[in-house]
């Protein structure tokens, strides 16, 4: 029984030292402007703007353009169209070997709700995505070639309470949320971990229109080829109401 033991302790060991040579980590910066409109009492629609810089700002990671339209009724319940515009950068040796573009169309259903304080926010997204395919060129490199399409589900749990009270009007709110990422299989079956978020920040409203939000981003990244990628990130973000 000891050997046996010894022999399953050994096994895990020589996981975990091939587990972290293959683990990846880097710092980023992702800034973020998110302007709303509202049409009437039920209907608006919103654009994200992400500006994701690596390594602390010294090179492109990401840029992403995402609008929408949203139906809200209730404050429970929020319905939700969308399309995103990605462009991905080839910024290390563990992504993309050259930059390339992603388009995706998403569905989308939040549910509030609050007990006392704490405000409790679900959001369910189901993504179809069109991502350029990479293919290698006669002369060795890289060029894209049509595209791959696979769809992706995503579920985003988040708490927000009020933390320090500024007036009778405005409150520092700390937020906290993780969100989780798989691939699906034809249909609507889960095929793998993509990948998963989790945020850490605080929360202000400037004005009646105008909000600030600051904290800390940590990402879990499913590589591929036995690759698990790690990013640290500072993450700022403001919205505007126009109406």
């Amino acid at each position: 029984m000891k050997n046996y033991i010894k022999l399953i302790l050994l096994l895990c060991a020589v996981y975990m030292s091939n587990a972290q040579e293959q683990n990846r980590s880097h710092s980023s910066s992702w800034n973020s402007f998110i302007p709303t409109v509202r049409i009437d009492n039920s209907f608006y629609v919103t654009s994200e703007f992400h500006f994701r810089r690596t390594h602390f700002l010294q090179e492109w990671e990401q840029f992403i353009a995402r609008p929408a339209i949203h139906f809200k009724k209730n404050e429970t319940y929020d319905f939700a169209l969308g399309y995103s515009y990605i462009r991905n950068y080839a910024f290390s040796d563990f992504t993309i070997p050259i930059d390339a573009n992603e388009h995706n169309l998403w569905q989308q259903v939040q549910l509030e709700h609050s007990r006392e304080k704490i405000k409790f926010k679900h959001r369910f997204r189901l993504e179809e995505r069109f991502i350029d395919k990479l293919v290698t060129t006669s002369n060795g490199t890289y060029d894209s070639d049509g595209n791959t399409y696979n769809t992706r589900f995503r579920y985003r749990f988040t708490l927000t309470r009020p933390l320090l009270k500024i007036d009778d009007n405005k409150s520092i709110s700390i937020e906290l949320f993780d969100e989780l990422f798989i691939n699906l299989e034809e249909g609507i079956r889960p095929k793998s971990f993509n990948q998963n978020w989790f945020y850490a920040g605080l929360k202000y409203p400037i004005t009646t229109r105008i909000g600030v939000g600051i904290g800390y981003h940590n990402i879990g990244l499913n590589g591929g080829k036995h690759t698990f990628i790690t990013n640290h990130i500072l993450q700022t973000t403001l919205t505007y109401v126009m109406n």
